[in-house]
């Protein structure tokens, strides 16, 4: 019996890069699938160095009276991976399924969110597609920082420039001002390729990847500077129609309750919306005003035609003004004339349109092998091993997703999970938001699940539904297997629910359950914005724990005094290690 070295800096042996382009097609639009075949003549291979290259293009709507326009990016923290749906890795030929991880993009949010640091996202924002904060779209109104709001340094569009100011976003005669295609060089969230174990392709006949994608309404989102109910302060907010002030910041005039709106208006200094690269909104966009609170919406949109700075006004030199076709004031309050008549622009796109069909393609799709070249007789003295009925045990790490539907009516679940697992380590329990909701929904937040009620950011929502796990008035939850009650007494939740602490006993049990699962615990902060249940089912570096015929059962109570406000679909990952065993003419994987 024999397994394989690691590669790594310290081992003088050549290495490759080889592309293998995908088996099916060039381009793939949302909900399809990519196939991509490693050949035995790749010999050795070093999976946890190898990528998936793409390029991907947004495809925004025509834009019309009735839509409008927005910039538009993919998930901030998972970037272009949100955009796999599952992956499943077969031997050459699919006579052994080696892994499968349904629901990867959800897998890997959970990893991205937990295992993360500013030195980690802006790795990942160089090759991977997801954006980092950018102090230039700083708020300056007390909003929580995101990287969802950059518009200055963001691969995904381009910036606003003087000499394109009153063109379209969409525009085609305008090439430097628009959603920009993005090269995308993914290292896979899988067990193979995170294994720095050397993998004998010549021994499975080479691996087969089947990669689905993710449906298109999934995996857009705007700008949280633009949105209505994300974070409202870090808006735009409506200065005077004229630009002017006394001299302290307050308008001179006023915008009259009732009164129509001149053909453009000015916004404040706030935000940094001194100038237009860092402003968020485009030509094309509808927009409407909120007031300051979030309680009272402008019933009358607008579309923006222009952009342009002035300067030259008391109190700062330089504002944006926006250029528009005139609206209503009929938010009740007269605009302007001091500080507490406020209100902030928010995007109205496809408001008056029945669908926003908004969709992605992804093109030139290819693995980038890293082949390993072995020592001088390694192979032929593996080969002739082989021969004698020698085996060859890989061993590497996977997870596998158990999942189970849970209505919001229900004050208690048990949630069954039928564990085949010999050597299991850990278990993560992602909640996620099931409810079906449509493009403009998901783009606006309107009704998705509520984060936190932030004082600041006066309400924020979700914009990562059904990729993230939602806490949605849990109480307390306990673990019952092997007929026993594990933890011993029930982890209370309620200080998560009440969106206003983090539970003790929860970070103590979600620590461990992300070292065992070989997720390195770096940071807490999205214990909210992405909530999940751990267990650790060993504890140390080579442990694991049987889990066939365990009975596992979750139980979950909503017993608080609010009710749960989402049907959830929980996706349960049991992470494990795998066993690929190599014989004379068989394959065989233990679970």
């Amino acid at each position: 019996m024999s397994s394989f070295f690691v590669s790594s800096d310290k081992i003088k042996v050549g290495q490759t890069d080889v592309a293998v382009p995908s088996e099916n097609g060039l381009d793939y639009r949302s909900g399809g699938k990519i196939d991509l075949y490693i050949p035995p003549t790749s010999k050795f291979i070093d999976l946890s160095q190898s990528r998936l290259k793409f390029t991907a293009n947004i495809i925004l709507p025509t834009v019309n009276a009735s839509n409008g326009t927005l910039r538009t990016q993919f998930d901030a923290e998972t970037g272009l991976h949100s955009l796999l749906r599952s992956v499943r890795i077969f031997s050459g030929r699919k006579t052994a399924l080696l892994e499968e991880i349904e629901g990867y993009d959800i897998l890997t949010a959970l990893r991205f969110d937990y295992e993360t640091n500013d030195n980690f996202k802006k790795k990942r924002a160089m090759t991977e597609g997801s954006t980092v904060y950018d102090p230039a779209c700083r708020g300056t109104l007390g909003t929580t920082k995101g990287p969802q709001a950059n518009v200055f340094s963001n691969p995904y569009m381009s910036k606003v420039e003087s000499s394109v100011l009153n063109a379209s976003w969409s525009a085609s005669g305008a090439t430097d001002y628009k959603q920009q295609t993005v090269k995308g060089e993914l290292h896979l969230n899988t067990g193979l390729f995170r294994n720095e174990a050397v993998f004998p392709a010549l021994l499975t006949d080479g691996l087969f990847i089947e990669i689905l994608l993710q449906d298109s309404k999934k995996v857009f989102r705007k700008m949280d500077s633009t949105a209505e109910f994300r974070k409202l302060r870090l808006n735009p907010m409506f200065h005077s129609q004229n630009g002017s002030d006394n001299g302290s910041g307050n308008p001179n005039g006023s915008f009259m309750n009732g009164a129509v709106s001149s053909t453009s208006f000015v916004v404040t200094r706030d935000n940094n919306y001194t100038s237009t690269p860092v402003f968020p909104f485009v030509v094309g966009q509808k927009f409407g005003l909120v007031s300051s609170d979030g309680k009272i919406q402008n019933g009358s949109t607008s579309t923006i035609t222009g952009l342009d700075q002035v300067s030259g006004l008391a109190y700062g030199t330089s504002k944006t003004k926006v250029i528009c076709t005139p609206f209503t004031n009929n938010l009740g309050f007269m605009l302007g004339g001091s500080n507490a008549s406020r209100a902030f622009m928010v995007d109205r796109t496809g408001e008056e349109a029945t669908s926003f069909p908004i969709d992605y393609t992804i093109s030139n799709v290819e693995m980038i092998v890293k082949q390993i070249a072995v020592p001088d007789g390694y192979e032929a003295s593996m080969m002739a091993m082989m021969k004698e009925g020698g085996t060859i045990n890989y061993d590497y790490r996977s997870f596998t997703n158990y999942r189970h539907s849970q209505l919001k009516g229900d004050t208690v679940a048990n949630i069954r999970l039928p564990l085949i697992e010999s050597r299991a380590t850990s278990i993560l329990c992602v909640p996620t938001d099931s409810t079906n909701y449509n493009q403009l929904q998901l783009l606006s937040g309107s009704d998705t699940y509520l984060e936190n009620n932030d004082l600041f950011d006066v309400v924020n929502r979700s914009a990562r539904s059904g990729l993230v796990g939602i806490s949605d008035e849990l109480s307390e939850y306990q673990w019952i297997y092997n007929s026993q009650i594990n933890p011993s007494r029930k982890v209370d939740c309620t200080k998560i629910s009440a969106k206003n602490s983090i539970s003790q006993q929860w970070s103590v049990e979600a620590e461990k359950s992300l070292a065992m699962a070989d997720i390195e615990p770096l940071s807490f902060l999205s214990f909210q914005s992405n909530f999940f249940l751990g267990r650790a089912l060993a504890l140390g570096k080579n442990a694991v724990y049987d889990a066939r015929g365990k009975d596992f059962m979750l139980q979950v109570e909503y017993t608080g005094a609010n009710v749960q406000t989402k049907n959830k679909l929980w996706n349960n990952y049991c992470c494990h290690i795998r066993r690929l065993e190599i014989k004379a003419g068989s394959l065989t994987v233990q679970v």
